[in-house]
């Protein structure tokens, strides 16, 4: 058993947190109080390859391992939520299904120019009244002369606005069975397709759409894989970013705990820093527990992946325990640093909201928890 990084891995952490403070840093706060994103981080982040970086070269990826897909994250997080939910949205929610399960056109036309950042990608999966629930879909693709004609609405879709194409699920057929939902390629903007912008309380730096369509006309050639039926895609697609999402958020939780130690530190009350009085000490001790507990979590699921091992439920409880911690630990970030936590001129108030999107963005609490459970009661879960 090895809890260390290998040389590569502490390689790019150092490149992508060099690249952060410089590059990205300075706009965080911007894009924080405007709610746009700095659309030029696609392009250096192609330039950088870790838009590619899970990928195998062959399709034009760096052919590196979930780890360090997962360092990426932290990363990015840890200085902006919002940036590494949109970097997120794209190269693994909008481009995976493509890598997975697109024809070679597909892959030619869209996931190529996305792993360079020169094409924008979004996932059109949630809906107004589905939620987390993929099988009450009611968006709905009719075959017609040479394509498919979709109606339908998707709410919550992260890049939206700012995307070039969207990698979208519709209902190809009645039935509530596997086959029965399909995965399709929109180029954006397109006819019969509107977008509304979102306002938000967290991830304001990313900018999320409600997206209508009415007879939205898509050419055969664009049904992904050139099949019905890619409901399985889906869900496989959704368990490894669960392993990402909880990446994201464990450097939610660096960035606003490290925030608060160094306050801590400087903070002086009655002759002394606040780090020497006995309850600022103790939250920050439960913090750096929460910390790392939810590291340990994360690359536990990373490595699980590069095992091919990972099932739908430690996918879960990774994303439930990663989430549920940053969200603790950017509310004692907030309670150290008192009426400064609360003030724009520090980040903790910014990922503390952050924290409160992802105990129920890709999926609930309560969702990973009845995945959970299903999965003791099944006996396919260790206690």
């Amino acid at each position: 058993m090895d809890f260390a990084f290998a040389p590569e891995h502490l390689a790019l952490r150092e490149t992508v947190r060099r690249h952060m403070e410089e590059d990205a840093k300075p706009h965080a706060r911007h894009s924080d109080e405007t709610e746009t994103f700095p659309r030029h981080l696609f392009k250096r982040w192609g330039e950088l390859g870790i838009l590619g970086a899970r990928y195998p070269e062959t399709n034009g990826g760096v052919g590196m391992d979930k780890v360090s897909d997962c360092i990426i994250r932290e990363e990015i997080a840890r200085v902006s939520q919002a940036y590494c939910a949109a970097f997120s949205a794209h190269s693994h929610l909008g481009m995976w299904p493509i890598w997975k399960a697109g024809t070679e056109m597909q892959r030619e036309r869209y996931f190529k120019p996305a792993v360079q950042g020169e094409k924008v990608a979004c996932f059109g999966l949630s809906e107004p009244d589905g939620g987390s629930d993929i099988r009450a879909m009611k968006t709905r693709a009719e075959k017609v002369d040479g394509g498919w004609k979709i109606t339908g609405a998707k709410l919550y879709i992260t890049n939206a606005p700012i995307s070039d194409f969207m990698t979208l699920a519709a209902r190809t057929k009645p039935d509530l069975t596997i086959d029965a939902v399909s995965l399709f390629i929109v180029d954006l903007p397109a006819q019969g397709l509107a977008i509304d912008s979102l306002k938000k309380e967290g991830l304001r730096g990313s900018e999320t759409g409600l997206i209508h369509m009415v007879d939205l006309f898509v050419p055969d050639s664009h049904l992904l894989g050139e099949r019905e039926g890619t409901y399985s895609t889906i869900l496989e697609c959704l368990s490894e970013n669960r392993v990402g999402v909880a990446a994201s958020v464990l450097g939610l939780a660096r960035g606003a705990s490290e925030e608060a130690l160094e306050f801590a530190k400087t903070r002086i009350v009655r002759g002394k820093p606040i780090i020497e009085y006995q309850a600022v000490a103790h939250r920050l001790a439960d913090m750096a527990t929460d910390v790392e507990m939810a590291r340990l979590m994360v690359y536990w699921g990373a490595w699980q992946v590069d095992q091919g091992i990972l099932s739908t439920a430690n996918a879960s409880k990774v994303k439930l325990v990663a989430s549920e911690a940053a969200l603790r630990v950017s509310e004692n970030a907030i309670r150290i640093m008192g009426g400064a936590g609360i003030m724009r001129d520090h980040s903790v108030g910014m990922h503390h909201r952050d924290a409160l999107v992802y105990v129920i963005g890709e999926g609930t609490s309560d969702i990973q928890r009845n995945i959970i459970s299903r999965a003791l009661k099944k006996d396919e879960l260790e206690l």
